[in-house]
């Protein structure tokens, strides 16, 4: 599934750039373009984001 059409950025390949330590929507734009065209997609990011990250062993160490 497609997270950024004006791309064709796949949900997968966001994943993968969170995975790396891409853990904001600016971060993941960097590495893969998403967000950068209409900006529709930049919610979705986030929610991508905040899920994959709750996984992290990390995430209640992380400053709000």
């Amino acid at each position: 599934m497609f997270a950024c059409i004006c791309h064709a950025v796949t949900e997968d390949q966001v994943k993968d750039a969170i995975d790396l330590g891409a853990t904001t929507v600016d971060a993941v734009a960097t590495v893969t373009q998403a967000g950068t065209g209409c900006g529709g997609c930049q919610e979705y990011i986030e929610d991508l984001i905040d899920e994959r990250c709750q996984a992290c062993p990390l995430a209640s160490l992380q400053v709000a």
